[in-house]
């Protein structure tokens, strides 16, 4: 792949955008995680160069640092997501930092001839020996420790992130007894010009990465490096064993005058805390990473994540202006080449076609959303039916008894045996003689009714009723009323009662 053309390649689930940055083992990518559903998500993959990919001592010390970076779990280290090995690829994914890296701020303040506030310089240092502590403590899954030595802290390694957070990254040399291939006796990985005097000789230990961080400390307030750019090796060797470098106030004493004596005082205060972590001997330097982080900070307040932010976004403004056109011409180019949504593409061996991620999740949407509206159709048709059921069982216990309790008409139709001799009209008050037939029939067992009486009842009963309520009828026979007056004695407050859910009317009250 070149960046010219701007071709991607996948690997695994990963689809690999242009190069950002490139190292002596691998480069350094714009990835895009392809997951189930149309997922996706930015990354920074690390892909080992080819010739070192097919080395077996190197792909296993790449591997290692995936192992590593991965127990490590800290908000000032840069997690490891994933690793690939597919044929001749291998691939270590990162999570994406949207920031700048600490070299890149450090020679455009340098070229702009300005130095970096003080206050987020110790920012940035106190939280990569934030990082640094975390990764010395790392335990594995039975509590044992790791013993995990970085070996490479630097500027290229140092990530500052747009909200004000410093990220240590890039274990791709650090020590652990983790590892699965071996470091040699002897044997120095890292580079030179940060490294301590006991990790020149090959037998790095855990103080080595707070000397290292010192020299990196030293370098953000002076502004330039601690070691001539031009040195020969052997020189630079020798500066580094016998520890003759220059101090901070020794290295600005020339712009005294001009920065006046606040900031000089600060600098006075935080000189001795960076020459303990620049000692030769690893006796004399701080014990911890933590150690030096709690000096640093009660020397000099460190200044906010909002304030390191605002320093970065205003120092780095160009870099992050072209990564973020970078991101978005790689998202534009991305979507103009994916295939219709409705296209299937068939995923080959270590790699992933994203038309057919892209397309089986629409089918498998389609899918679910057919079936949620079919379920939702036959819930309504059920809860329609159970209401009809329900309000045809009350209807019909209803308008079943209503014709006995509204309406006297229907039962004269009924036989019914009426004394031969009724006793003089006069005996019966007005009351009474309006409503004879309830008692008799209540006292009579009615002829059995037929479904299609019932109905023809039951349709009729609406107007008998309008009928009786305009025009009440008298009954002329009123003979067996007079033979049983005691009903009209019980309570008729209700007039009716209930059987279960039928509700019956008492006679004596009709």
């Amino acid at each position: 792949m070149t960046d010219k053309d701007h071709q991607t390649i996948t690997i695994g689930r990963y689809l690999l955008h242009r190069q950002i940055a490139r190292g002596g083992m691998a480069t350094i990518h714009i990835a895009r995680l392809m997951g189930d559903e149309g997922f996706s998500r930015i990354v920074a993959a690390k892909r080992l160069h080819p010739e070192f990919a097919e080395d077996p001592e190197f792909v296993e010390m790449f591997l290692d640092e995936a192992r590593i970076a991965s127990r490590v779990n800290h908000r000032n280290v840069v997690p490891v997501l994933d690793v690939v090995k597919a044929a001749d690829e291998v691939v270590l994914v990162q999570e994406y930092i949207h920031g700048v890296p600490l070299h890149w701020l450090l020679r455009t303040a340098h070229e702009a001839a300005s130095h970096v506030p003080l206050n987020v310089a110790v920012s940035i240092g106190c939280q990569v020996l934030s990082g640094l502590q975390a990764a010395h403590e790392t335990c594995d899954e039975l509590g044992h420790p790791l013993h995990i030595v970085h070996r490479d802290v630097s500027p290229q390694n140092v990530m500052v992130a747009t909200d004000g957070t410093a990220r240590l990254l890039d274990f791709g040399v650090a020590k652990a007894t983790m590892a699965a291939h071996i470091t040699r006796a002897g044997t120095f990985k890292g580079k030179l010009a940060y490294s301590a005097p006991e990790h020149v000789r090959g037998n790095a230990v855990q103080q080595s990465d707070v000397y290292s961080l010192s020299v990196v400390l030293w370098e953000l307030i002076v502004g330039h490096r601690l070691h001539g750019s031009g040195q020969a090796e052997a020189e630079l060797i020798t500066e580094i064993m016998t520890g003759r470098l220059p101090t901070i106030t020794q290295a600005l004493a020339s712009e005294r005058e001009m920065m006046g004596g606040y900031r000089w005082n600060q600098l006075l205060a935080l000189e001795p805390i960076i020459q303990k972590g620049l000692a030769v001997r690893v006796e004399d330097r701080w014990k911890s990473a933590a150690e030096m982080e709690e000096a640093l900070a009660e020397a000099l307040p460190p200044a906010s994540a909002q304030d390191v932010g605002a320093w970065l976004r205003a120092l780095g403004k160009d870099f992050l202006e072209g990564r973020d056109k970078m991101i978005a011409a790689e998202e534009a180019s991305w979507r103009r080449a994916a295939p219709p949504l409705s296209t299937r593409a068939t995923s080959q061996p270590g790699q992933i076609g994203r038309a057919g991620i892209l397309s089986g999740s629409m089918i498998r949407l389609q899918k679910k959303s057919t079936k949620i509206a079919i379920g939702a159709m036959f819930a309504v048709l059920f809860a329609f039916g159970v209401a009809f059921v329900m309000r045809s069982s009350h209807n019909t216990e209803v308008d079943a008894a209503a014709p006995s309790a509204a309406q006297p008409q229907p039962v004269a139709v009924q036989p019914v045996v009426t004394p031969p001799a009724p006793p003089p009209p006069v005996v019966h008050d007005a009351t009474v003689a309006r409503e004879p037939a309830p008692v008799a029939v209540d006292e009579e067992k009615p002829a059995p009714v037929r479904p299609r009486a019932v109905a023809h009842i039951i349709k009729q009963a609406p107007a008998r009723i309008a009928v009786q309520k305009t025009a009440p009828k008298k009954d002329p026979t009123p003979a067996p009323v007079a033979a049983a007056p005691a009903p009209a004695k019980e309570d008729c407050n209700p007039p009716y009662y209930f059987e279960g859910r039928k509700k019956i009317f008492k006679p004596a009250c009709l």
